[in-house]
C-alpha cells in the first residue's frame, strides 16, 4: 500500500512535529538521515519517514526488520536544552507516546518495557532508537527513531521473533493506515514532548508507570557481561530502573537489556 508522504504534510501544517517531513521510498536507516539533517541545521521537529529500511538498527545494535509497504519507520530531530544524561527520559516520553497511539486502535493489552519497547499482550510492536549530537556539555540534537510494526503478517516475521513480535494488524484484524498512524504518532508526540519541556520528568514517569509491564515483576537486565537480576520497583526521578533484591535494597540500573524472568 503506497504511503501518501504529500497528504500527511498537508494534515501536519502548523504542528512543531512535522514542521518538515522528508519521505524516501528506501534509506539503510531513517536515524541515519534525521542525524545528517541535523548536522546540516535542519530544525526542531523534522521528520523523516521510509518506506523500507536496508538497515534498520534498533538498540544495542540488533537488526530492526523493516521490510516495504507495511510498517511505519520514523525519525524526529528535536533540540531540547537539556544535559546528555537526560536524554534517555527522551526515551521514555516517547514509549508514552507511542503507547497512547496504540490504544486507540488497540484499547486492550498495550503497555511498556523498560527502557524502549512497546508491548501488545507482552509481545513487542514498536521499539524505540534515540540518538544524540553533544556539542561540549550541552545536547546540540536528538534523533529519536520509532519502528511500529503495522499490517506485517505473522509470517513476514523472522521465525527467531514470531512468538515474540506482533504487529497492529495481528492483533485488531484490520488493515490500518500507516499515514493515519503517522500523523497520530506526531501529535501524540508533540504533546508530550510540550509537557516534558514544560514540566519535566514527572508527568512522564507517571504516564510510563501506569503503563508499565514490569512492575513488582522479577526481571533480570543483561548489559555487556554483567547480568542483575531484582524485582522492579519502579522508575526514578530521571528514568533509571530500580531493582530490589531479596533483603529489599535498592539499586539503579541505567542501561541494560531488560526481560521478566518467566
Amino acid at each position: 500500500m503506497k504511503f501518501d508522504a504529500k497528504a500527511l504534510q498537508s494534515r501536519l501544517a502548523g504542528k512543531m512535529i512535522g514542521c518538515r517531513l522528508h519521505f524516501f521510498p528506501t534509506v539503510d536507516s531513517t536515524n541515519r538521515v534525521a542525524l545528517r539533517f541535523a548536522r546540516e541545521g535542519a530544525p526542531e521537529g523534522t521528520v523523516v519517514l521510509a518506506d523500507r529500511q536496508t538497515a534498520g538498527r534498533g538498540r544495542l545494535d540488533r537488526i530492526w526488520q523493516s521490510p516495504p509497504g507495511c510498517n511505519l519507520y520514523i525519525s524526529i530531530l528535536l533540540r531540547p536544552a537539556i544535559a546528555p544524561a537526560e536524554a534517555p527520559q527522551i526515551t521514555l516520553m516517547s514509549g508514552v507516546a507511542v503507547a497512547e497511539m496504540l490504544s486507540l486502535l488497540c484499547p486492550a493489552g498495550v503497555g511498556l518495557k523498560w527502557p524502549n519497547d512497546v508491548l501488545v499482550r507482552g509481545r513487542k510492536i514498536c521499539g524505540i532508537l534515540t540518538e544524540l549530537r553533544i556539542a561540549g556539555r550541552a545536547v546540540e540534537a536528538v534523533v529519536v527513531g520509532i519502528g511500529v510494526n503495522v499490517n506485517m503478517a505473522g509470517a513476514d516475521f523472522d521465525p527467531a521473533y514470531r512468538e515474540t513480535a506482533t504487529s497492529l494488524s495481528q492483533e485488531t484484524g484490520q488493515t490500518h493506515s500507516r499515514e493515519d498512524l503517522a500523523y497520530l504518532l506526531c501529535e501524540r508526540f508533540e504533546q508530550w514532548y510540550e509537557t516534558f519541556l514544560r514540566e519535566g520528568f514527572a508527568p512522564v514517569r507517571e504516564g510510563w508507570l501506569a503503563r508499565s509491564e514490569m512492575a513488582g515483576k522479577r526481571v533480570r537486565v543483561h548489559f555487556r557481561d554483567e547480568v542483575q537480576e531484582g524485582v522492579v520497583a519502579g522508575i526514578d526521578h530521571d528514568g533509571a530502573l530500580l531493582l530490589a533484591d531479596a533483603l529489599g535494597a535498592i539499586r539503579r540500573i541505567t542501561a541494560g537489556d531488560a526481560s521478566i524472568v518467566k
